[in-house]
């Protein structure tokens, strides 16, 4: 196991027992915490909300009407969002077209904006699941923030704290409240960071866990992203 792996954290919905994929992503070496999410079905280093569906979900939803009020809800969160669909749905026990699914498909793609993978089954489901979430720890030590610059000392100073996970704009005002200076925001000790008002326990461990990582992980090349030859290739 590489030695960034202990930095991953997916929290899984507790209606994703059946599956077996919160089980196949302990087995892989993966910390989780099974309990109940609002929105979504995994959400990965505290960053990335995934709702999974299986080819039968995927189809069902759709011809309920049940898809795009979910897209909705996924877009409400703060997190950037991911559909994981287990299975081609284009082959389905359904009386529903296939032009009614590319149209779905197109529409959550561009329309909703969220990003669409692919898994054969929960076993590939959990190595995908593991595979965003190494690319997140990465993105987060090597990328470099673009966009919005502030200019005064104390917008730069929140600017960089909203670079912790799980901290927002309230958080990190009331990080600087409380502790007056970065430098002592970054050496509190976990129990002092809970003592945050609105960060508690499970934040705190979070945004430690963050501000401790070995940097040496570096040196170790992630695994390329392979895109798979698979059935929506030929389609």
């Amino acid at each position: 196991m590489r030695e960034y792996e202990n930095n991953i954290f997916i929290i899984a919905d507790y209606r994703e027992n059946p599956s077996g994929i919160p089980q196949n992503l302990l087995d892989l070496g993966v910390e989780v915490d099974v309990k109940i999410l609002k929105r979504g079905d995994y959400l990965i280093n505290g960053h990335v909300i995934v709702e999974r569906k299986t080819k039968e979900d995927f189809v069902v939803s759709l011809m309920q009407n049940r898809l795009f009020s979910q897209c909705a809800s996924l877009k409400k969160t703060t997190y950037h969002q991911l559909l994981l669909i287990e299975g081609n749905p284009y082959n389905t026990n359904h009386d529903i077209s296939r032009q009614a699914i590319k149209g779905a498909l197109l529409s959550i793609a561009i329309s909703w904006q969220i990003p669409i993978i692919f898994s054969a089954n929960p076993s590939d489901t959990a190595q995908m699941l593991m595979m965003a979430a190494r690319q997140n720890i990465q993105e987060k030590l090597i990328s470099q923030r673009t966009g919005y610059k502030p200019k005064n000392t104390f917008k730069k100073q929140l600017y960089f704290l909203q670079g912790l996970p799980l901290v927002g704009p309230k958080i990190a005002i009331a990080l600087l409240k409380q502790f007056g200076t970065i430098e002592k925001v970054i050496s509190a000790t976990e129990d002092e960071l809970a003592g945050v008002d609105g960060i508690g326990k499970e934040r705190a461990a979070r945004i430690k866990k963050f501000i401790t990582f070995n940097f040496k992980i570096i040196h170790n090349t992630p695994e390329p992203c392979v895109v798979k030859k698979t059935w929506y290739a030929n389609r």
